[in-house]
């Protein structure tokens, strides 16, 4: 590996865990104490890491600062929103026109789309990192809203993703929550992301809200919207079974787990 390369691999490990030793990252690597320490001495020159007593740190920038935010919320539960996500994928029609908003479990559910083989099939999304990953493929049709970059939730917001969504027309929604009350209320903590949501929904013939089961009993700030309002629910098995056998809570509902 050459030393241009390691160096990388150092930033990608403190990426992941923030703070590494070095005598960790001696082992993994397989150099000499001597060499990692020359290599934490230059990423500290360029203002990328921080040296600790007997390691190194991630420099704490914006950019890293907002990456780490979105992969945190990446990883919380993430074994449980794959489950989810290839649950979902079973909705998914060819030759539809879909909506996936910006939020980290319907990331991981457009992941799973990219792996198939759909056809004719057109994304609208609002979600910087989906358009992203979806560069590595060119068999489906992705339609970016446009609007202001919202870095710091990774998503596209303000009034001109509303003027967008105003002009279209969506087969099937699939979006996520912060929470969902106890009176089966859609709810969030984004003023921005519920503005898009509402629209969304009047905008689509059917919408899927796929919602790990921690999220069930649990407000958000901002109500989106109510349960009725959605074709289906898709969460994990670990939901609570009375609120499955709750009529009234998925009277009008779908619900899949």
């Amino acid at each position: 590996m050459i030393p241009e390369q390691r160096r990388q691999k150092i930033i990608e490990r403190l990426r992941e865990d923030d703070i590494c030793s070095i005598d960790r990252l001696t082992e993994e690597l397989g150099v000499s104490r001597i060499t990692i320490q020359r290599d934490i001495n230059l990423l500290v020159g360029q203002g990328l890491a921080v040296k600790i007593h007997g390691g190194v740190q991630l420099k704490k920038t914006m950019e890293t600062t907002i990456e780490t935010r979105f992969n945190s919320r990446l990883k919380q539960k993430y074994e449980n929103k794959v489950k989810i996500a290839k649950k979902a994928i079973t909705f998914l029609k060819d030759s539809s026109i879909i909506f996936l908003d910006s939020s980290t479990t319907i990331y991981i559910f457009a992941k799973e789309i990219f792996k198939r083989n759909f056809v004719d099939l057109t994304i609208i999304t609002n979600s910087p990192a989906i358009i992203f990953e979806s560069m590595q493929y060119d068999k489906i049709k992705i339609i970016s809203t446009g609007g202001e970059l919202r870095v710091d939730f990774n998503m596209f917001a303000g009034s001109w993703v509303l003027d967008f969504l105003e002009k279209v027309n969506i087969n099937s929604a699939f979006i996520s929550a912060a929470g969902i009350s106890p009176e089966g209320i859609i709810t969030s903590n984004n003023r921005d992301l519920v503005n898009i949501i509402k629209e969304v929904f009047s905008r689509s013939l059917e919408v899927n809200l796929l919602v790990d089961s921690a999220k069930f009993q649990k407000s958000g700030m901002l109500n989106v919207g109510s349960l009725d309002g959605c074709r289906r629910v898709i969460t994990d098995k670990n939901i609570d079974k009375k609120l499955v056998k709750d009529n009234r809570l998925f009277k009008n509902t779908e619900l899949i787990y």
